[in-house]
């Protein structure tokens, strides 16, 4: 059986020749051949598994060389994006949740939808026009393309945000001129904060602290108040006990506090009870 994938772009036709002959799960015969401003990857086997194995490396091409490049021209042409960098910045965060959603945000899968198109042309017949196949599969997968990238927008204007956020506490925390040299921090099921010679940081502290150091920053105290009360004292140094690496609230308290945070594990704390 003979097949052919046949590319305007040389390094296209290089790079899929690479992945296709990398992923064969046997010995192959194939070639690349040129020909007016053409480039041709030719293979021959006996099997149909054949198509399916082309099939594979031309979804890796197009997940490699194309889905990026697509979803600029969306954010481009669609949600009027100009600044490169930007760009850039949501493209690379697209690879984030790609792998892990936001919970509650249902994603398209665009690339299983990339699969069952590319499938189902590279079967039609035993040879494909790369270029014509990129356009037909763009057009088959734009309406989830700009489902994914709005989405994917939301999520980014929620992470500029935050950094925003954070950038402004971190300026607050190096300037501040605090009166608390030491806090210490345990995380075992929640965050409890203590004074440099033990004492837990109560409610009725913090309201204290608030009423003599009003913040225009924290307008009330929650129930919960989380990373807080670590804000309200500002220590110049944070010392966080505990086990469990990338919890949310501690690596955001790593975040804001940088070199003034030092983080141990949980059986360092000095005030453990017997």
């Amino acid at each position: 059986m003979l097949a052919c994938v046949y590319f305007s772009n040389r390094k296209d036709a290089f790079i899929f020749y690479q992945i296709f002959f990398d992923c064969a799960r046997h010995d192959l015969k194939g070639d690349i051949k040129e020909d007016k401003n053409k480039w041709y990857v030719v293979v021959q086997e006996n099997g149909r598994s054949l198509l399916s194995e082309m099939g594979q490396a031309i979804i890796e091409i197009l997940n490699k060389r194309k889905l990026n490049a697509w979803m600029e021209g969306v954010l481009r042409h669609r949600f009027y994006y100009d600044d490169p960098d930007e760009i850039d910045r949501v493209i690379r965060l697209s690879v984030k949740i790609k792998k892990d959603p936001p919970e509650g945000v249902q994603l398209p899968n665009i690339e299983k939808e990339m699969e069952r198109f590319v499938k189902r042309k590279v079967f039609e017949r035993s040879y494909s026009d790369f270029d014509e196949l990129s356009a037909s599969c763009l057009k088959y997968i734009y309406s989830e393309l700009l489902d994914f990238t709005g989405k994917l927008l939301d999520e980014y204007k929620l992470e500029e945000a935050h950094q925003m956020m954070v950038d402004s506490w971190r300026r607050r925390v190096k300037n501040k001129v605090s009166g608390v040299p030491l806090l210490h921090v345990t995380y075992d099921k929640g965050l409890k904060y203590y004074f440099p010679e033990g004492n837990p940081v109560g409610r009725a502290e913090l309201i204290n602290y608030l009423d003599s150091h009003p913040d225009p920053m924290i307008q009330n105290l929650p129930e919960d108040p989380g990373i807080l009360p670590a804000l309200i004292y500002s220590p110049e140094e944070l010392m966080i006990y505990a086990d469990e690496q990338g919890e949310a609230k501690l690596e955001l308290l790593m975040n804001i506090f940088e070199e003034k945070a030092v983080w141990k594990p949980l059986s360092f704390f000095p005030f453990l009870k017997a």
